[in-house]
């Protein structure tokens, strides 16, 4: 398969204090950590893609460990997570697919014993296209609002 191109990466963290009712003794900590990567199947088919998920589990990974870094290292505090993919408009939506084993599977091992599935999301789209992060608490059956939520 072909190599994963990273290129750029962010990592952004909101600390929220307050919306509405009671300001929290403990602000809720946000994060969020984006890989733009080259897609070596854009604009033409190929029939065999598949892979390409065990080239981008080493992604996965990378960008779970800086989740939990950034909001303190301590990956028992993590509340809530997802994962998704903008495909760019000469994509298809199945490249995005290519994400969910390996976005999914490093987050919840490095959570360890996170059981509930990494609720995913992905689009195709072209620049400007704005991505809506689904989440999902570490344990079935609740649901969470971020990517990845501190306590």
């Amino acid at each position: 398969m072909p190599e994963v191109r990273i290129r750029k990466k962010l990592t952004t963290v909101e600390e929220i204090l307050h919306e509405g009712g009671p300001v929290a003794s403990t602000p809720l900590r946000r994060a969020a950590v984006l890989a733009v990567i080259h897609n070596p199947f854009a604009g033409h088919y190929v029939e065999n893609i598949a892979g390409f998920m065990d080239d981008l589990k080493p992604l996965g990974f990378e960008m779970a460990r800086a989740l939990i870094a950034v909001l303190g290292g301590d990956p028992h505090v993590i509340e809530a997570y997802g994962k998704g993919a903008i495909i760019g408009s000469a994509g298809e939506l199945e490249h995005g697919a290519l994400w969910h084993v390996p976005g999914g599977y490093g987050m919840r091992e490095l959570l360890g014993g996170a059981k509930a599935i990494v609720a995913s999301t992905k689009k195709v789209g072209g620049p400007e296209r704005v991505w809506t992060s689904p989440s999902r608490t570490s344990t079935p059956l609740t649901s969470g609002a971020t990517l990845m939520r501190w306590k």
